[in-house]
C-alpha cells in the first residue's frame, strides 16, 4: 500500500545514508593521502603498515585484488620479497577467479554495476605482477622460480583478447542485451620487452645461452612490431646476448604512478529504436561543451527519455623524472634507458575491455531508467490527492532519481602503486662486491638518492637488481 510518510523517511533514509558514504569516503581519502606521501618518500615500510594497520576502512569487501595488490607493491618495495610474493599470488589467484565467474554469470548479472561486483582486476595489475614476482624469485635466489613469473606475463598477453571474446558471449546471452551487438576492443600489446628482458638476464645467469638468444630476438622483435607502445630506442645492442668475460650487473629501475580511473560523465538521449550519447565537459566561460557524440541502433527503445550515466576513463600520472644514473662505489657507471612504457601499455589493455563497458552500461542506463522514471510517474500519481501526499511523491520520485544516479556511478577501483615507466642498463665490472647507488633527477637538479647497499657481483649469477621511486 502506498504510504507517503514511508516514501520521505525511505527517502532521508537515502540521504543520512548518502552522508555515511561521504565521511568513510574521506577517512579513506585521508589514509591513502598518508600512504601515498610515505611511498613516494621512498619510507615503503610504513606505507605498507598504514595499510595493514587500516585495512578494513581502505578496502570494501569486495576490494580484495586492490588489497593483496597493494600491500603485495609495497611488500616488494620494502625488501619483503616472500611476503610480497604471497600477497601478490594471492591477488592473482583472486583476479582468476572473479574473471572466471564473472563469465560463468555474465548472462544472470548483466543488470548489475560493476561497483557491485568483486573486483577482478586491470589486465595490467594481472601482467604486471608476475614481473614482481619474478623479482621476488631473484632477491631470494630462487632463479626457476623467477623464470616461471617471466613466462607466466607473455602466456598471459596472448590469452588477453580470447578471454573478453568469451566474457561478450556471456553478455550476448542475457534477456536484456537488445541493443547493438556487444564486442570486446583489440590490444597491440602481445609481447612484453619487459619480461623478454627479464628472462634473458636469468638465463645469462644460468649460462643458458640458446636461451638468451631467443629471448634477445623477442625482445627486438616486441619493440619492431609493437612500435606504437615502444616509440623509443632500443636501450640494447647484440652484445646483451654475450656472456662477460668476468661479471656484468643488470640494473632496472621503475618509476613513477600508475594511471587511475576518473569518472566520465555521458548523456544518452533516444530515439525511437536508437540513441545518441552525449559527452560534455564543462567550460569556464562557454558552459558546458559537446566533447563527443555517437549514434547506434538501439531495437525496442522509444523516443524521449534522457538519461545520464557514467564510465570510468584512465588518466596517466607519469613521473616527474627525467633521468636516473646508477653508481658504484661512488664512480657513476651510466644512465639507465627506457625499456617499457608501462602506463601507455596499461591504457592499450584497458582499451580492450573498454566497448564492453561502454554498451553494458548504455543498455543497463536505458532499463533502469525507464523503468525507474515510470515508478516515480506512478508515485507522483498516486500521492497526488492531498498537498501532502505531492510531497511525498515528490520525495519519493526524487529518491528513485538519485537511486538511478547511484547505481550508475562508474567503477573507480584500481591499484595505487604499479610504476609508470621500466628503466634497464647493464655494465661489466670485475667479480667483486660493490656499493650500488641509483640517484635519481628532475631536470638538473638531484632529487633522490636510492642507496641499494652492498650487491655481490660474479660470473655465475644474474647480478640482476633494482630500484623504485615512486613519483
Amino acid at each position: 500500500m502506498f504510504s507517503p510518510a514511508g516514501v520521505i523517511k525511505r527517502a532521508l533514509a537515502g540521504a543520512l545514508f548518502v552522508l555515511v558514504l561521504s565521511s568513510c569516503a574521506s577517512t579513506r581519502n585521508t589514509l591513502f593521502i598518508e600512504t601515498d606521501e610515505a611511498a613516494q618518500q621512498g619510507d615503503f615500510s610504513r606505507a605498507a603498515r598504514i595499510v595493514e594497520e587500516n585495512v578494513d576502512t581502505l578496502y570494501g569487501r569486495r576490494d580484495g585484488v586492490l588489497y593483496y595488490l597493494d600491500s603485495g607493491m609495497l611488500l616488494h618495495y620494502a625488501d619483503s620479497p616472500a611476503e610480497s610474493s604471497q600477497r601478490l599470488s594471492e591477488a592473482e589467484r583472486l583476479i582468476e577467479e572473479y574473471f572466471t565467474r564473472s563469465i560463468s554469470q555474465a548472462a544472470a548479472t548483466f543488470l548489475i554495476n560493476d561497483t557491485m561486483r568483486d573486483y577482478a582486476g586491470e589486465d595490467f595489475e594481472d601482467i604486471y605482477l608476475n614481473v614482481f614476482k619474478a623479482l621476488n624469485f631473484n632477491a631470494l635466489g630462487q632463479t626457476d622460480g623467477a623464470l616461471v613469473e617471466a613466462r607466466r606475463i607473455n602466456i598471459k598477453l596472448n590469452l588477453l583478447e580470447d578471454k573478453y571474446q568469451s566474457l561478450a558471449k556471456g553478455y550476448a546471452q542475457a534477456d536484456e542485451a537488445e541493443g547493438p551487438e556487444i564486442q570486446p576492443g583489440e590490444s597491440r600489446f602481445y609481447s612484453s620487452a619487459l619480461a623478454r628482458y627479464l628472462s634473458l638476464v636469468l638465463r645469462r645467469g644460468d649460462g643458458d645461452m640458446d636461451g638468451v638468444r631467443i629471448d634477445w630476438e623477442l625482445l627486438q622483435e616486441a619493440f619492431r612490431e609493437q612500435s606504437n607502445l615502444y616509440d623509443f630506442p632500443l636501450p640494447f645492442t647484440d652484445e646483451v646476448m654475450q656472456r662477460p668475460d668476468d661479471a656484468r650487473i643488470s640494473v632496472l629501475v621503475f618509476t613513477g604512478r600508475s594511471p587511475i580511473k576518473v569518472a566520465q560523465t555521458l548523456w544518452v538521449l533516444t530515439r525511437d529504436g536508437a540513441v545518441d550519447i552525449v559527452r560534455a565537459e564543462e567550460d569556464e566561460h562557454l558552459g558546458r561543451v559537446i566533447e563527443g557524440y555517437h549514434s547506434f541502433a538501439f531495437p525496442g527503445v522509444q523516443s524521449g527519455y534522457r538519461f545520464k550515466f557514467e564510465l570510468p576513463r584512465m588518466q596517466l600520472r607519469g613521473s616527474e623524472i627525467t633521468r636516473i644514473r646508477v653508481m658504484a662505489d661512488g664512480r657513476p657507471l651510466g644512465d639507465v634507458q627506457l625499456l617499457e612504457n608501462m602506463e601507455q601499455i596499461a591504457l592499450d589493455t584497458f582499451q580492450i575491455r573498454e566497448p564492453i563497458i561502454f554498451l553494458k552500461t548504455v543498455t543497463r542506463t536505458i532499463i533502469k531508467g525507464i523503468a525507474g522514471q515510470r515508478a516515480g510517474q506512478a508515485m507522483r500519481e498516486a500521492g497526488s490527492g492531498s498537498l501532502f501526499g505531492m510531497a511525498a511523491g515528490l520525495a519519493g520520485s526524487i529518491a528513485t532519481d538519485i537511486a538511478l544516479d547511484a547505481s550508475e556511478q562508474a567503477d573507480l577501483r584500481i591499484s595505487r602503486y604499479f610504476p609508470a615507466y621500466a628503466y634497464a642498463g647493464e655494465w661489466d665490472l670485475p667479480s667483486g662486491e660493490y656499493d650500488i647507488a641509483v640517484e635519481y633527477y628532475r631536470g638538473s637538479s638531484r632529487v633522490h638518492v636510492d642507496q641499494v647497499g652492498t650487491v655481490k657481483v660474479d660470473r655465475n649469477s644474474p647480478n640482476l637488481i633494482s630500484s623504485f621511486l615512486i613519483r
